[in-house]
């Protein structure tokens, strides 16, 4: 009984919430505030609770975003365009390494069927001969052929599949390969230390400027980290977030270094390329997790770093927290 209370009124908050947010009560707007409301500190939670932080109303097109990243069933046209690719790239491999496979099953077979028929006279078993020498220079060329197109295909496929682990605006890679990457290090059974980055004020930006300005912000922030903190992976987690992941090094000096590139950041002069308006310094705030463990163990940590950078946010931002 007191657990459909709590239900109700849970929802009739959620109902209230997306009303002060003047968004309409539609399946996925109630779903983005009942999880919310619900789960505080997750990610959705704190995304939402960085965006209305001041008294802001959180925007339709953001709903959709914070939905989209979060969500598994992630239906978009882009990503079923790399799934459609990769699984016809796929099938076609399939198609061309069978027919090699009939290819050398035939030419097998001609040769049993030559060897069969030579009765030991010279013209019968040189002509023979000839025959199986030409059978053998074809079967050459159709096998080049097919192994070129083969390798041609793996290209493709490769390449497909790069591009479906990609942040398209930054180049960086996307929720995908942050996935694989962290899988990978918890199946090699490294020590990893993680830190989330987040933009600060991020929407002044593309409020102010327009998402022309913001895109070129993003990429901006994206390069920037990239470079301070090379060779280490860094992905896009979502909107204006990133991830970083050093394997192998301890969490205080993983927090250095995200404190280095904080800082380097900071102190660039940039400028309105259409006006050379000063757009005043460009900062980031950061939480930093170590992890040892399974890929559970890494999803633990990013929620850790998650937490440790809202508290960054909290004591005023630009500036690194360890979690």
């Amino acid at each position: 009984m007191k657990m459909a209370r709590a239900i109700a009124e849970l929802a009739n908050e959620s109902l209230a919430f997306l009303a002060s947010q003047h968004l309409p009560p539609t399946p996925s707007n109630y779903a983005l505030a009942y999880h919310s409301l619900s789960k505080p500190n997750s990610a959705i939670g704190l995304a939402v609770a960085a965006i209305i932080d001041g008294g802001v109303r959180i925007r339709q097109d953001e709903v959709r975003q914070l939905v989209s990243l979060h969500s598994d069933m992630d239906l978009s046209k882009e990503g079923d365009a790399h799934r459609s690719a990769l699984r016809h790239q796929t099938i076609k491999l399939g198609e061309v390494a069978a027919e090699a496979a009939a290819l050398t099953g035939a030419f097998a077979h001609d040769l049993a069927a030559e060897a069969l028929g030579i009765d030991g006279t010279l013209g019968q078993t040189a002509q023979a001969i000839a025959r199986m020498v030409a059978r053998s220079r074809l079967a050459e060329t159709q096998l080049s052929a097919a192994a070129m197109e083969i390798e041609g295909l793996r290209q493709k496929l490769e390449a497909a599949q790069d591009d479906a682990e990609k942040d398209l605006l930054t180049g960086l890679g996307n929720r995908r390969a942050i996935e694989r990457h962290l899988k990978g290090l918890a199946q090699a059974g490294l020590t990893s230390t993680i830190a989330v980055c987040d933009i600060d004020y991020f929407k002044r930006v593309n409020d102010r400027y327009g998402h022309g300005v913001g895109d070129r912000v993003l990429k901006l922030v994206a390069g920037s980290l990239a470079d301070s903190c090379a060779p280490h992976f860094v992905g896009r987690w979502g909107g204006e977030e990133f991830l970083v992941v050093m394997a192998g090094i301890a969490e205080q000096d993983c927090a250095e270094k995200i404190d280095h590139a904080r800082e380097n950041l900071a102190t660039r002069e940039l400028k309105l390329r259409e006006t050379d308006e000063p757009l005043g310094a460009i900062t980031f705030s950061a939480g930093v997790a170590s992890v040892a463990g399974d890929y559970a163990a890494h999803v633990s940590a990013t929620h850790r770093a998650d937490a440790a950078l809202y508290r960054a946010k909290l004591d005023g931002r630009n500036r690194v927290v360890r979690a």
